[in-house]
């Protein structure tokens, strides 16, 4: 059974000013594509965005017109939902909520994030640590040249990361363990980065999918749906969350987009509209079978999953 009738993709940005007018690398981009059995357009098309704002906008427009249409939406992000357990804890953060949703209700309150893309993730960022109260600063690292945060430093702390007696935090959640190339989520500055992206995006899709119009339909996996291989029904609407990575697209970049994010965008959405046409995307889904139960709670509590992490899906 597919499980979707349409496919988004989004390269994310920590960028602190709009992207330049023309479109460029490093910079928001939206891919999309539709199953074979919808009467739209079947062709992927990317969208450039200069503000994490404006492409927010976009995406909630663009979500309730698949409502209104009765469409299964997967619309993924490539920065982490999640970090490495524990962290909820090292904050001290309190509440009957499971810790990916302290931390996102945490980061929602904390960061501002303008519509000119000004945002004050280092500042954040060393707040963090300064609550974790480590023997270094940390967990969280990296920050631009001259910026001086006591709480932040520009290099890594080592890990495991002390933070309380009994308690200490790993470089990597599971899921990057099993993803070649992938930077931690602590690491906010510098080549191959997303801690910053994830700074700015947790709070963005969180009220995305909080939004009124959208609640009603939208789960975050495997944060709230569990691991399953049919997150959705056989009809719509539905909007399921994900976190994708493109290292992990087996298809070639097409060679005529000189923008590699452009370029991955649309890899995204054919790969995996491919897979859903061949009965394969419900494998990505699925509980990963060398995880052990402990290992799962933590996945599905805490740290989240990237889509396809593990797995070698054609």
């Amino acid at each position: 059974m597919r499980l979707f009738d349409v496919y988004l993709a989004v390269d994310w940005s920590a960028r602190s000013a709009p992207s330049p007018a023309a479109p460029t690398r490093d910079a928001l981009w939206v891919g999309e594509r539709f199953a074979p059995n919808q009467a739209a357009e079947t062709s992927c098309s990317e969208i450039y965005w200069r503000t994490r704002h404006a492409c927010i906008d976009y995406l909630r427009t663009r979500l309730l017109q698949h409502m209104g249409a009765g469409r299964r939406v997967l619309l993924g992000f490539d920065f982490p939902l999640g970090y490495p357990a524990g962290y909820s804890a090292a904050l001290g953060l309190s509440g009957d909520s499971p810790p990916w949703r302290k931390l996102w209700e945490e980061l929602q309150r904390l960061m501002v994030d303008d519509a000119t893309n000004a945002n004050n993730r280092f500042q954040v960022a060393a707040a963090l640590n300064a609550r974790c109260d480590g023997p270094v600063p940390g967990p969280l690292w990296g920050c631009p040249s001259g910026m001086r945060l006591s709480a932040l430093a520009p290099t890594s702390p080592s890990y495991p990361y002390p933070v309380r007696a009994g308690l200490s935090l790993d470089r990597l959640r599971l899921t990057e363990y099993k993803t070649r190339g992938i930077q931690p989520t602590w690491k906010l500055y510098g080549v191959g980065s997303v801690g910053g992206q994830a700074l700015v995006g947790i709070p963005a899709i969180s009220r995305l999918r909080s939004d009124p119009a959208l609640e009603s339909v939208s789960h975050i996996w495997p944060l709230e749906t569990g691991f399953t291989p049919a997150p959705t029904s056989d009809r719509g609407p539905a909007i399921i969350f994900a976190e994708i990575w493109p290292g992990l697209v087996p298809d070639p970049l097409d060679p005529h987009i000189a923008i590699r994010d452009q370029a991955q965008v649309r890899a995204a959405v054919r790969w995996l509209a491919h897979l859903d046409t061949t009965n394969q995307l419900g494998v990505l889904f699925a509980k990963p079978a060398y995880l052990s139960s402990e290992a799962l709670a933590r996945c599905v509590t805490e740290e989240g999953w990237i889509l396809g992490s593990g797995l070698s899906v054609g």
